[in-house]
């Protein structure tokens, strides 16, 4: 069994998070997707992401691997098969977990995405 953790987003809300190891299919589960570095008794947010945990999606492998190189060991997943819900719920995240890789996220880039 995968340990739980919770992180709070800006707006104060709580989010219960599972625990992935790298060994595991985390990139089949859709949900919001922080990677995570080990910091005293806490974590230090590498990045957040949302996933929609489609097969074969090699953006959620290059996001890992992109937070492996700023430090990230571990990969926390809060289930959430609701795109716009996890979009909100990852917005509010980033902006009150202060991820290191936040320049150029595409939670900054979407508005510009979606109107390609």
């Amino acid at each position: 069994m995968n340990g739980l953790v919770n992180f709070c987003g800006a707006n104060g809300n709580s989010y219960k998070f599972e625990r992935f190891g790298a060994d595991q299919d985390w990139a089949k589960v859709a949900g919001v997707v922080l990677f995570a570095a080990p910091e005293g008794k806490s974590w230090r947010i590498i990045r957040v992401a949302d996933q929609g945990g489609v097969e074969g999606d090699v953006a959620t492998f290059w996001r890992w691997r992109e937070a492996r190189r700023y430090g990230a060991t571990a990969i926390f997943i809060r289930r959430n098969a609701d795109i716009k819900a996890r979009r909100l719920e990852a917005a509010d995240l980033a902006d009150g977990l202060d991820p290191v890789f936040a320049t150029g996220s595409e939670l900054q880039r979407e508005p510009e995405l979606l109107a390609a």
